[in-house]
């Protein structure tokens, strides 16, 4: 098993040189073709003058066609190094919606957190959420200053549920070439740790099936969820960690929970996330 097929996102006002060198990585092991894509809505002037108006989104118009362009020219100079074959494809619709869209062409898709990009957004700025809902893929959110995606440590952060399952189950091909994993499980009170040691013990001969030795424990929570998930991974010393995304459609906006929230925001290490 592995992915064949990798789809990175490159944001019109990043560099985006994390996101290219794992997609890079990612295609070097597994022999994937790599797929470029960005997209950018003009943004439409308001309470002006119809000449005034016009003017400016045509100049608007040039502009997001020299960001594109840019944004071409990084992702061909990045990827024809690594020898894969690759396809770049562009649009003007709002973001989150192309790359959902386009996202039925890939295994998994990549994209990199910006230092000041908006975690919802619009027009330019990926909103991240709103992709990882609608694109049915699982994502990996790397961070800024990422070099290199080596697959040494894995951690897996489980919950039994629908999301986590999926989750995992996209992510065996990283897992079985990784050389170290844990399943955790953190739980609210001391009366669940043995189902839920339980439950991770499950998850980790489940594994063994595919080949993949994991320890498996399960964690009392101390404080913010997120916060001591992020801990954990940190002190694991893993290169990615592996969780369901969990969230609700609420007013046409994707309300996230706390868990997922902080994983969309911290820039520790990438994480693979599968709604």
């Amino acid at each position: 098993m592995a992915y064949k097929s990798i789809m990175v996102f490159l944001g019109l006002e990043q560099v985006n040189e994390a996101a290219l060198r794992v997609s890079c990585d990612l295609a070097d092991r597994f022999d994937s073709r790599i797929i470029g894509v960005t997209s950018g809505v003009p943004y439409v002037p308001v309470h002006l003058n119809g000449m005034v108006a016009a003017s400016m989104l045509e100049a608007d118009y040039d502009e997001l066609a020299l960001a594109t362009a840019r944004c071409e020219s990084r992702f061909r100079d990045a990827i024809k190094p690594c020898g894969q074959p690759f396809v770049w494809r562009e649009s003007t619709e709002m973001p989150a919606d192309f790359l959902a869209a386009e996202a039925c062409s890939a295994d998994v898709v990549i994209a990199e957190l910006s230092e000041n990009s908006p975690l919802m957004s619009g027009q330019r700025w990926l909103d991240f959420g709103d992709a990882l809902m609608k694109a049915g893929r699982p994502f990996i959110i790397v961070p800024p200053r990422t070099t290199a995606m080596a697959l040494n440590r894995i951690l897996v952060a489980w919950k039994d549920c629908a999301e986590a399952r999926r989750a995992i189950a996209a992510a065996l091909p990283m897992l079985q070439a990784a050389q170290d994993i844990a399943v955790v499980e953190i739980v609210d009170s001391e009366r669940e740790t043995e189902a839920a040691s339980a439950s991770v013990a499950d998850v980790a001969e489940w594994l063994s099936r595919h080949g993949i030795a994991a320890q498996a424990r399960a964690e009392l929570a101390a404080g913010d969820t997120g916060k001591q998930l992020e801990a954990i991974t940190v002190e694991f010393g893993a290169d990615l960690l592996v969780a369901g995304a969990y969230g609700t459609s609420r007013f046409s906006e994707w309300v996230f929970g706390g868990v997922t929230s902080h994983l969309l925001k911290q820039r520790s290490f990438c994480a693979l996330l599968m709604h």
